[in-house]
């Protein structure tokens, strides 16, 4: 962080002051009639189509837009001009440093009037920044973080293709379903998840998801979390470790209906036919066993996929046409009509909006450079774009509808769409009915499970407590103990030969013992303290459905020791034994 504050306040020094008025094109400005230059300085990747927003896709759309709008521009005496930089590194990997110095190198050679990009979120951050600095309007589309630091980037129009509205739109199905406990959110450690900013926070209405990001891709991590700490969950991964994860919790009997999961797919990646996979089928996999595609087909019954909505219209059909063909005609490059095409829509009609909005300033006797008066213009406008109604609320964002995808028909697995979010409306179009696996939506606190208050709860108990009970502390000290209360294991389940088989074998003595106290489990740190990440994967290698409570305490010697001794109590009413 230290280091792109210095690139970004260094990139600040270097550059002169911004002019502030209108420059007709010619050596005497006063001429008339003039023309007036505007200059849009473009910031995307380059090449990796990898990228929704790269340039061979967002090109076209952009010469789309100048091209419907040629008559209007020259009538209005407008000569708009685009200058491209590339924010790839050498790697082909969006990055914010050379965003950072490809916008400073525009500001000195182009002296663009707008800004257009990043789609990416760190380098779209920065930016932003350097925008309002600058007070050069920004018009973004792609991803893009939390308004939580709107202050800084006020210059900043947001056109797609996720943000407040995503929260409202989370909002509105927890409020349809009766859901007011704390979801749950998983996030794969690979990759840069940026819708979990768009759900994290107070303005979806609820109250903060708790957030799970392991630190490794084993997927039992994911599973342990779960199970300890929600019933409605949201799953941020790649298509492919979705059905990892799926797989895993089909195999621990968490796919019966209990539990809920939406997976925020923004681009619909999961649902593309793509090599093995068919169409609408996200839970198809590489592996040819029946029995997986069947237990798969089985367990994504229970999720949902959240995409963004993309446009039926016969506009929009013959844009994303005319962005394929010209991708392959001036690229020489093959982009298909996923939702990816929607982004270059944005930027198409954002442009627009802006021109109009600009047009409408100069006509009143402001400059291109009342970029607060533009901006004010932008939010009081509506137009007919490509990808629909464009419309900027007060925080310059423009409101986005999504989809809710669910498996409507469950013997072929084919997923259709059952809820339409409009999001100048702030409600859901339901188009069909969800088809629950228990009939039902699943309940978010269920009695005796996370909440083992009143006596109704006394022989009852819930899974993977252990983990809550230990994971709120950096460490155990010396003499820490977490115990359970009332605990039921499932059948078969051993706890002697999963605990020897942990990474507890790597941390001092392991020491299991039965014993005719009573039911339970207990874990105990007898002679020295634990680092918060060992412990943790201790907790994660031990899937016991158990309650547990924690107390603090001090060995004799109040000093924690080089090797810690654990002792892991199994009770039980019959017999005792112990092993090392």
């Amino acid at each position: 962080m230290a280091t792109l504050l210095l690139l970004f306040f260094g990139a600040l020094r270097a550059l002169p002051a911004a002019p502030s008025t209108a420059r007709p094109v010619g050596a005497n400005a006063s001429a008339a009639p003039s023309v007036v230059e505007v200059r849009v300085g473009v910031l995307l990747p380059g090449r990796n189509l990898r990228y929704p927003w790269a340039w061979p896709r967002v090109a076209p759309a952009l010469r789309l837009a100048l091209e419907a709008l040629e008559p209007q521009l020259r009538h209005a005496g407008f000569a708009v001009r685009t200058a491209f930089a590339s924010t790839e590194d050498e790697n082909g990997i969006c990055d914010f440093r050379e965003a950072l110095l490809e916008a400073t190198g525009l500001e000195n050679s182009e002296d663009p009037d707008v800004l257009l990009g990043p789609g990416c979120w760190d380098p779209g951050y920065l930016v932003a920044h350097f925008a309002h600095y600058r007070q050069l309007p920004l018009l973004r589309a792609g991803l893009h973080e939390s308004r939580s630091s709107s202050r800084d980037m006020n210059t900043t129009v947001y056109a797609g293709l996720a943000g407040r509205d995503l929260k409202a739109f989370e909002a509105n199905l927890h409020q349809h379903f009766n859901w007011t406990s704390r979801p749950v959110v998983v996030i794969s450690p690979e990759g840069d998840y940026w819708e979990y900013s768009l759900l994290n926070g107070e303005e979806n209405g609820g109250p903060y998801p708790l957030t799970h990001r392991p630190g490794s891709p084993k997927q039992w991590d994911n599973a342990w979390f779960i199970q300890a700490f929600g019933r409605v969950v949201y799953i941020l991964m790649s298509p492919e470790m979705l059905r990892d994860v799926m797989h895993l919790l089909e195999a621990q009997n968490m796919t019966n209906g209990d539990y809920v999961f939406f997976y925020v797919d923004i681009l619909g990646e999961s649902l593309r036919a793509e090599g093995h996979r068919e169409a609408a089928k996200p839970w198809q996999s590489k592996s040819k066993d029946s029995r997986d595609m069947r237990y798969l087909r089985e367990a994504f019954q229970t999720v949902l996929v959240i995409t963004s909505h993309e446009p039926q219209t016969p506009e929009y059909q013959r844009f994303q046409s005319q962005v394929i063909l010209r991708a392959q005609r001036d690229f020489g490059v093959s982009v298909n009509d996923s939702l990816g095409t929607l982004v270059a829509g944005c930027f198409h009609d954002v442009l627009l909006l802006y021109l109009r909005a600009l047009n409408e300033t100069l006509r009143e006797g402001g400059t291109k450079r009342d970029t607060s008066r533009i901006l004010e213009k932008m939010r009081g406008l509506k137009i007919q774009g490509v990808t629909g109604m464009v419309s900027i609320d007060s925080d310059n964002e423009r409101e986005m509808d999504f989809n809710l995808w669910a498996m409507r028909d469950v013997e072929s697995g084919e997923y259709q769409v059952v809820a339409h979010y409009v999001g100048s409306e702030k409600r859901i179009k339901w188009l069909g009915p969800i088809p629950w696996k228990k009939g039902s939506p699943p309940l978010d606190d269920p009695p005796c499970v996370y909440n083992m208050d009143g006596s109704s709860c006394g022989k009852v108990s819930s899974r993977g407590q252990l983990w809550a009970c230990l994971s709120r502390t950096d460490d155990l000290l010396p003499g820490s103990r977490c115990e359970t209360s009332h605990c039921v294991d499932p059948p078969g389940m051993d706890a002697v030969p999963l605990a020897a088989y942990s990474i507890i074998g790597n941390h001092g003595s392991l020491k299991t013992s039965d014993s005719v106290v009573g039911s339970g489990l207990v874990l105990k740190v007898s002679s020295g303290g634990l680092l918060k990440s060992p412990l943790r994967t201790i907790l994660r290698s031990l899937p016991l459905p158990c309650v547990f409570r924690r107390t603090r305490g001090l060995a004799e010697t109040g000093h924690p020791t080089t090797h810690p001794s654990l002792t892991l109590s199994r009770k039980t009413d019959t017999r005792t034994r112990d092993s090392s």
